[in-house]
């Protein structure tokens, strides 16, 4: 028999809903601490009534007006703190063009410090990649090499091409 406790379903809802969305990262062998954090939670309160009021209430007080606004004010300044002091130099002078000439100084500046970095490990992958690439072809000595050439008997024609056809070079200029 199916009871009329709709507030018990919506929070199994939920609980099944973060079920399902922590199942794909138990089956890769993760643990989804959020969604298996809500999936217990709702469950709890899906199953126990005094839960559900507890949770309800502490919910209401987290996400009131006054406090919704003091995280949000807080999330901005701590995301804002590493720039702050150059952000209120500007802001105190007024000079938008200042401001965006700050900026793109601050990024050619973190840019040319990496620039040598990464222009090294470039160049140590190629010297490694042209070390394994002439280590795979094999080297001969020099000397053997020209003698093996200068052996080379030069090829002659095919009887094919004694048929009076003009010389390929000459087909394609």
């Amino acid at each position: 028999m199916m009871t009329k406790d709709r507030a018990g379903m919506l929070w199994f809802g939920l609980a099944l809903a973060a079920g399902l969305a922590a199942a794909p990262g138990l089956l890769a062998g993760g643990f989804p601490l959020p969604p298996l954090f809500l999936a217990v939670l709702g469950l709890a309160c899906a199953t126990h009534r005094p839960s559900r009021a507890f949770v309800m209430e502490k919910l209401g007080e987290a996400f009131s007006g006054s406090r919704i606004r003091s995280l949000v004010i807080v999330a901005g300044a701590i995301l804002m703190i590493q720039v702050l002091p150059v952000e209120l130099a500007l802001l105190m002078a007024g000079d938008v063009l200042a401001y965006v000439e700050v900026v793109a100084a601050v990024s050619l500046i973190a840019g040319q410090a990496r620039w040598p970095l990464v222009k090294a490990r470039i160049s140590r992958l190629g010297q490694a990649g042209i070390a394994r690439m002439t280590a795979s072809l094999g080297r001969r000595p020099a000397a053997r090499a020209r003698r093996a050439a200068l052996r080379r008997r030069p090829s002659r024609p095919s009887s094919v091409a004694d048929d009076g056809a003009a010389p390929w070079d000459l087909a394609f200029a």
